[in-house]
């Protein structure tokens, strides 16, 4: 990585010397397409180029033609789905990572793609302009000069890492978020709203399966970042990749963990579901074993045929008394069985 002059700068506590160019660029002209969505964000001599929206080919090659970019990595930035990847040229990095944004209609975190190229003196993202701490992080960037010195002055690669660092760290609240859910669910589960916690269940399931696709495949990026396997990285801001990879790392053994949970809570649903299934059987069973007999008595005497008594007018009353006592009978049976 070229740069003309050597600075030290404070990162989270740790000093460290850090290359820093400070020639003032010349102004790159952006695509006329781009309009609005082009921002660049420029402090001693280092950009930050943030493309917001859908970029087309034609924005695509014109912004390769500006940047002189590989003709591959030109067409995977105007492609519409890339998986994370890492591609490392003689001068620029390209990189793709996907970041979950949570789909209140759907209740689902859905992948949203951002690319990111670094250069010796310039980061450019592209993105679509749903994701609030990329957003947050711009906008702060553009408003507060000191920020601009707080996190630019340590150079592009620092930039790239603090941008990382504010998207990784967006990962925790939607874990809360779940972890929530997951607590109002095990309540839900033993209150008896069966229909609500089923829905729920298989709501959270799908969640949860969504944002471990999104964030293994970013965590293969990231290793290859903290391991300094590409030449243009720095190797003394391999600790700050470490800490992105360590972010990434407790996302996914916290997703792990709510796998197992909700797995749990589908057994116990299951089980209690079955239970109380099986206790309506046998109660709906116990009447109409009681039923049965009864029901052949009043068949018998309903039949139109001479029967025995039937003449007397107290037969009903005889019947009825008779009907009471078999079915008290068969209650005590069942009761010292533990049927009932």
């Amino acid at each position: 990585m070229a740069r003309t002059e050597r600075s030290r700068i404070q990162v989270r506590g740790l000093a460290r010397p850090l290359l820093v160019r400070r020639r003032k660029p010349p102004p790159i002209p952006q695509p006329e397409s781009l309009g609005d969505r082009w921002r660049e964000i420029e402090h001693n001599g280092l950009r930050w180029i943030d493309l917001r929206g859908r970029i087309t080919d034609a924005d695509a090659e014109a912004l390769g033609k500006r940047f002189d970019f590989h003709p591959l990595a030109v067409d995977d930035i105007s492609s519409r789905v890339q998986r994370p990847k890492l591609d490392d040229y003689d001068d620029y990095l390209f990189l793709v990572m996907h970041f979950p944004k949570f789909n209140r209609e759907e209740g689902v975190a859905e992948p949203r793609e951002v690319d990111f190229f670094l250069g010796p003196d310039y980061v450019i993202t592209l993105h679509d302009g749903t994701l609030p701490p990329l957003l947050r992080f711009r906008a702060r960037l553009e408003e507060d000069e000191d920020a601009r010195t707080e996190y630019m002055g340590g150079g592009a690669e620092m930039l790239l890492y603090h941008i990382l660092d504010r998207l990784t760290n967006y990962l925790f609240p939607i874990m809360t978020r779940i972890d929530h859910n997951l607590d109002e669910l095990d309540t839900r589960i033993f209150r008896g709203d069966a229909r609500r916690a089923v829905r729920e269940l298989a709501t959270y399931r799908r969640d949860i399966i969504s944002l471990r696709r999104i964030i293994r495949p970013g965590m293969l990026v990231v290793s290859i970042l903290e391991n300094g396997r590409a030449s243009l990285l720095d190797r003394e801001l391999e600790p700050y990749w470490g800490d992105i990879a360590d972010h990434f790392g407790r996302v996914w053994d916290m997703l792990g963990e709510f796998k197992e949970e909700v797995e749990g809570f589908d057994d116990t649903f299951n089980t209690l579901y079955s239970y109380r299934t099986n206790e309506t059987l046998r109660a709906l069973t116990l009447i109409s074993v009681i039923i049965l007999p009864l029901s052949l008595i009043t068949g018998v005497y309903g039949m139109n045929v001479a029967l025995p008594s039937e003449a007397n007018t107290h037969v009903f009353s005889y019947i009825m008394i008779f009907m009471l006592m078999l079915t008290i009978a068969m209650l005590v049976f069942f009761r010292r069985k533990g049927w009932w």
